[in-house]
């Protein structure tokens, strides 16, 4: 983690005694309003680029969002006169000044672009309301390129919130309650992937072997107090810290904000530097256990996904998102982490195998898979990462433990990667992972990755189970809406006459014109038809039985997990 230092002057100035000054940037961060509308109004300073053109970089499309510059309100310069233009293709502001200024001082406001109630998907924009804020940096922080090429990537920032109460908190990735703070040798990345909050939150602090970890939320929960989630984070973190041997991080932050949703709970989070993001439903239908996930899978981003980082990213998200599921089932049976055990493991493996094998686009080759086709929105794109690399590190682990007759497992690969991270920065690509794998196999894995991976063929689950001792179900009961949508999907293109579907009443080239469903065979999918002129209600359980093999939830599994 980069070193933080606390500050506690209320002029902000630059602190930095071990970095050249040209490569600092200072910002003021000050609450504003106009109409109504709550805002922040940002000012940032710092050494002008001399050939008379500045680059703010500010990205338009980022994380699966469109229309970023959209938040910026009011951006002028403050220190010269000069023209400043935006660039929404190349993410960033250029502004022409005159050649060699010492320095420059640019002004502009972030304000709210979404509307009516938080959902998760506005959880990715700003949120600037009355009573809190809530932004990733990369939405919220302009930096100058300029800087940042003459840095070579490590530079100082330091940022002032002004004139905020003094019941108003404040707390990020780097800090808490820490109304200016220094952030000493960052990096474009590592400062552009960082969360920003303020308001009405609640801040937790522990301590987990002498190392500050910070829990961060605000709303009042119907299905927990936050002492229950304070308890369920220290565990988590102490047994992950453990299981990587890593007790370095002296600071992390957790945030957590509700949102809304009309049926059913939904909840996500973000890996990000020093700490990740999440967001829950409020309502009667969350359950904890599936926050028991949801941090337990974002904490382990701190490791796989951040440390240990993928070479081509969507190219080896099987690696940093289906490692990080599966280890996220692993440590919290092992950890026993909310009481949940070797049947939650078993349950949730169980799950993800399912999702695979039903998957549209299960048997999408990994060439597919690139930013245009995982933000596309098709379905059964962005988690086939998740569920295709979670089984192939199951397959390892018993895989590695079978040849090495119990003496190694998956954990010691992993352990591989993060050494050779720290030594050598070494990230993963196909031939370095098959490569450490054949470390601890008896035969050449690279078949097998070619097959399962790169081709994406499906893993035949029967013959694994047997090689390796478990005991299954070869059926199981599995998610099945019936029929096909139409390309536009307002109308059925075809429809499964042995399906639920057809029994409850839907038929091809029925028009729809209202659709709720979840991909769960335990809630009802509920369709509004229009048909002859004349509209029908139609609800069915959305299921079916299939050839999709599950683990068995008896003794003998639980044995040979040996957890």
């Amino acid at each position: 983690m980069k070193k933080l230092i606390v500050l506690f002057s209320t002029i902000l100035l630059c602190f930095s005694c071990n970095k050249d000054s040209d490569y600092v940037i200072n910002y003021n961060i000050s609450k504003s309003h106009e109409n109504e509308n709550s805002l922040l109004k940002v000012k940032t300073s710092f050494k002008a680029n001399d050939n008379g053109e500045t680059i703010l970089l500010f990205q338009d499309k980022a994380w699966g969002q469109d229309s970023l510059h959209n938040v910026i309100y009011d951006i002028k310069l403050l220190s010269e006169k000069g023209e400043i233009t935006p660039n929404r293709d190349s993410g960033w502001f250029s502004i022409a000044h005159p050649k060699n200024l010492d320095n420059i001082e640019v002004e502009y406001t972030i304000k709210q672009d979404s509307k009516g109630n938080l959902t998760t998907r506005d959880t990715y924009r700003p949120i600037v309301k009355p009573e809190y804020f809530h932004l990733f940096s990369h939405n919220f922080f302009m930096l100058p390129k300029h800087i940042i090429d003459a840095s070579e990537d490590s530079f100082n920032v330091n940022i002032s919130w002004d004139n905020f109460p003094k019941d108003y908190k404040i707390a990020n990735s780097f800090g808490s309650n820490d109304h200016v703070q220094n952030i000493e040798n960052i990096s474009e990345e590592e400062f552009h992937t960082a969360v920003f909050v303020g308001g009405d939150f609640r801040i937790h602090e522990m301590d987990v072997k002498g190392n500050k970890v910070v829990f961060i939320i605000r709303g009042d929960w119907e299905v927990f107090e936050d002492s229950t989630m304070v308890k369920m984070l220290e565990k988590t973190v102490t047994a992950q810290r453990n299981f990587w041997q890593d007790h370095t991080q002296d600071y992390f932050a957790v945030t957590m904000i509700p949102t809304i949703q009309e049926r059913g709970s939904g909840f996500q989070g973000s890996g990000l530097t020093n700490s990740f993001a999440t967001n829950a439903t409020n309502n009667k239908h969350l359950e904890v256990e599936g926050l028991v996930y949801l941090f337990n899978h974002e904490l382990q981003h701190n490791w796989t996904g951040s440390l240990i980082k993928n070479d081509d990213e969507e190219k080896q998200y099987w690696f940093s998102e289906g490692f990080t599921d599966y280890y996220t089932l692993k440590n919290i049976a092992k950890g026993k982490i909310y009481n949940l055990d070797e049947s939650y493991y078993i349950n949730e493996l169980n799950v993800f195998i399912k999702a695979l094998f039903i998957n549209p686009v299960r048997e999408m080759p990994n060439s597919e898979m690139n930013y245009e086709n995982f933000w596309s929105g098709k379905e059964g794109v962005q988690k086939l990462p998740y569920r295709r690399g979670a089984l192939l590190a199951f397959y390892l682990d018993n895989k590695i433990k079978q040849d090495t007759e119990g003496e190694k497992d998956l954990d010691d690969v992993l352990l591989d990667f993060k050494n050779d991270a720290l030594e050598s920065e070494q990230k993963i690509t196909h031939p370095y992972f098959i490569e450490t794998i054949n470390k601890y196999l008896k035969e050449d894995f690279k078949p097998f990755f070619d097959k399962h991976i790169e081709e994406g063929k499906l893993y035949d689950l029967e013959v694994i189970f047997e090689d390796f001792g478990f005991e299954y179900l070869p059926t199981s009961e599995v998610f099945d809406l019936g029929f096909t949508f139409s390309e536009d999907r307002k109308s059925v293109a075809s429809v499964d006459e042995s399906s639920e579907a057809f029994k409850a009443g839907i038929r091809e080239g029925d028009l729809l014109k209202n659709i709720s469903y979840y991909s769960s065979t335990e809630y009802k999918a509920e369709f509004t038809v229009l048909r002859n002129g004349e509209k029908i209600n139609i609800s069915y359980y959305p299921k079916k039985d299939a050839n999709v093999p599950q683990l068995k939830d008896n003794i003998h599994n639980k044995s040979l997990l040996d957890f």
